[in-house]
């Protein structure tokens, strides 16, 4: 029987090429556009699991609230993780890393050769009785167990040592910390789903000799390993008991609170909402939203199939009728129509495989993503994929199976059948496809807008043509006014300033005693950085009360900061000029003084409101800008000259401030653009859709247009006869869609503390753009209706 249907179902399809073609081409379009959302689903929801005890493994991370402020941070204290394992018989073991590479990346010397290494982490030994590290050589046992030790990944492991055996060697680190550490293990590069990737690790004993310090310092990932059974809740409780014991004393005296906040390692990823992760945090609203996208997807492209399946219903009406006559039943007929529709989407399907393998590779260089073709192989993914085959199969061809298998065999043979069909439920899918379609144009245009007022809000300073130079050694630093001196000659550089981290990076935070409106000092904590006397200036930063660090003031080296706007505003200053903040940490010395107010410009992303921040004074910064107001070209090649001349020995490599802020925005723009390509692809399959309907109503309609000419009507009149249909249906549509994008979109733009707010033309443009798309796509068969002789067609009748 089954053979029998395959054989009928081919014979059918290769009949009819161009319907075949209209519905392979929508299926595979629809189901390669799935199959990608789910290597995207896949991926997201794949990070940390390969750590074998990833079930049991939490992140210990900070919540903190302050009078007037709160926050929250991926780090720990140092000594947390270690204090509750060893007074806690729950947690099996602990593990900490420290960040070292800083932002330039760290020195490594081999041979008097420099390679630079990102991601270079100080890790205690028991790192690898947590995480599952593919170990190549060395024994992770003993790796970092002795100080000035190093274990790298295979790639560091190859750009430096080529095909030697690197175990036993030794490489001499740069910066600020001066080192000789030996190569005691090589392990496979960490996958791209790691919340935290490190390509080498640095043993702790090396960095922190002198123990582990105070409570009260943060900057640690923090891991502790928890026995079977032991829930998060339960841990929270030995959290708390550890707050209570250790830091609570230090804090609660000025008014801070300190919480300490167990996540699941598998968690991190999707559901993190701390600052300071060492890779960018996904979202889990946007695995929903692309899961929901897929299933648009395979709705769409199912109901074309049945848009197309019943446009042709009148040509299969006759073969319906004469196999019941010989005696088919409806249960055949719909096993017959059902067989049709899954061979198709296997055709589809194996097409759509074929687009995946050669897509994948150009879309990840194109946008960015980190899509594996091979999470196609996937024991869930298959499944997935066999669902949706025959899922998208089944519902594309259910209405045609029981709709075509319902007519009568006398009213066919007579010519009386095969002509209607429920036009509510036709209607009501189309209007279905036509929401679908323009709520992903609102949500594509939003996105759209936002990241262009990203890009063109002003930030408070000059982003355009400002070179960033991180420095990677405290050397380097200190060689900067040289360099420095001789930029300034050129007339294509308009000045140059340094800090200890520029807009759209980090800054640190400290406890300081500040000067309140009232008189009294109080403890508060406060986001700062350090600058040089030009950093203002060179960045276009206005001051807009009291003077900038000046050389002619030489107490400013010591004594003096400068705050924002909304430092001003967090401290109900009405005269900030001259307010107490005691910087040194020493009462006994004299406080510094604040000289001036600098207007508000956005350190972090649009994501975050403005920080209140202070300033401090220094003439030896890790980070340089230079303003470029010339011929951007030949400026550069004048400034590497000039690096090559004062570091002869350090490659010249360099960003612009305003791309570097711009990745801030990076996974927004990845999904930006997944979800304008996967709007176009719904609105394709959805013209392919609209191709079958106007194909069955000119079809359906052909009498009544006939007579309609033979009576006077122009082709103009008709054309707009078979169109209006479609717009009303469009204007339908336009309302839940126009509704539910506003809704959605809105709970995504308030992820931004500044944002657009989507107006009207938003969409007017989406419903005149579908309605444009729908004439053009339909035009061509209302037309041929129209300019249709009407004699054939009523002589036939």
């Amino acid at each position: 029987m089954l053979k029998n249907y395959i054989k009928v179902a081919f014979r059918s399809l290769l009949k009819q090429p161009a319907y075949t073609a209209l519905n392979i081409i929508g299926l595979t379009v629809g189901i390669a556009s799935s199959l990608i959302i789910l290597l995207y689903i896949f991926h997201e929801t794949s990070f940390d699991k390969q750590h074998s005890k990833g079930d049991r493994i939490y992140r210990l991370s900070t919540q903190i609230t302050e009078p007037d402020n709160s926050f929250r941070w991926a780090s720990m204290t140092r000594p947390a993780a270690f204090t509750i394992k060893n007074e806690n018989p729950e947690v099996v073991q602990a593990a900490r890393l420290s960040g070292i590479s800083g932002q330039g990346g760290m020195r490594f010397t081999l041979n008097q050769v420099d390679y630079f290494q990102e991601n270079v982490y100080a890790a205690d030994s028991t790192v690898f009785e947590l995480f599952d590290y593919n170990f190549i050589t060395g024994d992770p046992k003993t790796a970092l167990e002795a100080p000035n030790s190093i274990v790298i990944n295979e790639s560091m492991a190859k750009k430096i040592f080529k095909n030697e055996n690197p175990i036993g060697q030794t490489l001499q680190s740069g910066g600020n910390r001066e080192m000789s550490l030996q190569v005691t293990g090589v392990y496979k590069d960490m996958p791209k789903s790691s919340h935290l990737i490190a390509e080498a690790l640095v043993s702790w004993k090396t960095i922190f000799q002198g123990g582990d310090g105070s409570w009260g310092g943060w900057g640690v990932y923090s891991y502790v390993l928890v026995n079977e059974g032991v829930s998060k809740e339960a841990l929270q409780v030995k959290l708390d008991s550890t707050v209570t014991k250790y830091i609570a004393p230090i804090f609660d005296p000025i008014n801070i609170r300190v919480e300490m906040v167990p996540v699941p390692l598998r968690d991190i990823h999707l559901t993190s909402d701390f600052d300071g992760e060492p890779v960018p945090a996904g979202d889990i609203n946007y695995v929903r939203i692309f899961t929901a996208i897929a299933i648009f997807l395979i709705i769409i492209a199912s109901i074309n199939y049945m848009n197309l399946a019943t446009a042709r219903s009148t040509k299969r009406a006759m073969e319906v009728g004469l196999r019941k006559v010989m005696g088919a039943q409806r249960g055949g007929l719909i096993g017959q129509f059902l067989t049709e529709s899954i061979l198709i989407t296997l055709i589809s399907l194996a097409l759509s495989i074929v687009i995946i393998i050669v897509a994948v590779p150009s879309i990840n260089n194109l946008v960015g993503t980190s899509l594996d073709i091979a999470g196609l192989l996937d024991t869930n993914v298959i499944l997935a994929i066999i669902g949706v085959v025959f899922i998208t199969g089944f519902i594309g061809g259910s209405y045609p199976a029981f709709f075509l298998s319902s007519f009568q065999p006398a009213a066919v043979l007579k010519g009386g059948a095969g002509k209607s069909g429920s036009k509510i439920l036709r209607k009501g899918l189309v209007t279905l496809q036509f929401a679908i379609s323009m709520f992903m144009l609102i949500g594509t245009l939003v996105i759209y807008r936002q990241m262009q007022f990203v890009r063109e809000k002003d930030l408070g300073f000059d982003k355009e043509q400002m070179m960033q130079i991180d420095f990677r050694s405290r050397a380097d630093v200190e060689k900067w006014n040289v360099l420095k001196n001789e930029l300034i000659q050129n007339p294509n550089i308009g000045g140059t300033g340094s800090s200890s981290t520029t807009p759209g990076n980090g800054y640190g935070k400290n406890v300081f005693s500040i000067e309140t409106e009232e008189g009294p000092m109080d403890d508060r904590g406060l986001d700062n950085y350090r600058v040089d006397y030009d950093f203002f200036k060179t960045l276009g930063v206005e001051i807009v009360e009291g003077r900038n660090f000046s050389l002619e003031y030489p107490s400013d080296t010591s004594l003096a900061v400068m705050v924002n706007e909304a430092m001003v505003r967090r401290m109900n200053w009405t005269d900030p000029i001259g307010k107490k903040i005691n910087i040194s940490g020493n009462d006994s010395l004299p406080a510094a003084r604040v000289i001036g107010v600098v207007k508000d410009f956005h350190q972090q992303s649009l994501y975050d409101p403005i920080t209140a921040l202070m300033f401090m004074p220094s003439r030896i910064n890790p980070s340089a800008i230079v303003k470029i107001t010339g011929d951007v070209n030949a400026t550069i090649d004048f400034i590497e000259a000039a690096w090559e001349r004062t570091y002869p020995t350090t490659a010249f490599e360099y960003t612009f401030l305003d791309e570097q802020f711009m990745e801030n925005y990076e996974s927004d723009q990845i999904r930006g653009q997944l979800f304008l390509g996967f709007s176009g692809m719904t609105i394709l399959i959805a013209c392919l859709g609209l191709l079958g309907l106007a194909s069955y109503t000119a079809e359906q309609r052909s009498k009544e247009i006939s007579i309609r000419k033979v009576l006077g009507a122009n082709t103009g009149g008709l054309v707009n006869l078979l169109i209006r249909d479609f717009v009303i249906l469009i204007v339908i549509a336009a309302i839940p869609a126009s509704i539910i994008g506003y809704s959605v979109m809105i709970g995504w733009l308030e992820s931004f503390e500044f944002h657009i707010t989507p107006g009207i033309m938003i969409y007017l443009a989406v419903l005149i753009g579908t309605i444009l798309v729908t004439i053009l796509t339909t035009g061509y068969h209302a037309r041929k209706a129209a300019t249709a002789n009407p004699a054939q067609k009523l002589r036939s009748e």
